[in-house]
């Protein structure tokens, strides 16, 4: 599945994260949440909303 809320996507067995066409993370949640990436900038900014 595709999805572009964060919220979608939190309990999928395995994210993909892509930037510019192309994947730069892949994991769990929780994983990426650890990872200091895009995925958790954009999780930061979704819970400040």
């Amino acid at each position: 599945a595709i999805a572009h809320r964060l919220s979608t996507i939190r309990n999928a067995d395995l994210i993909l994260v892509l930037e510019n066409g192309k994947i730069t993370e892949c994991g769990t949640h929780e994983e990426l949440m650890q990872n200091h990436g895009l995925y958790q900038k954009l999780n930061l900014i979704d819970k400040e909303e």
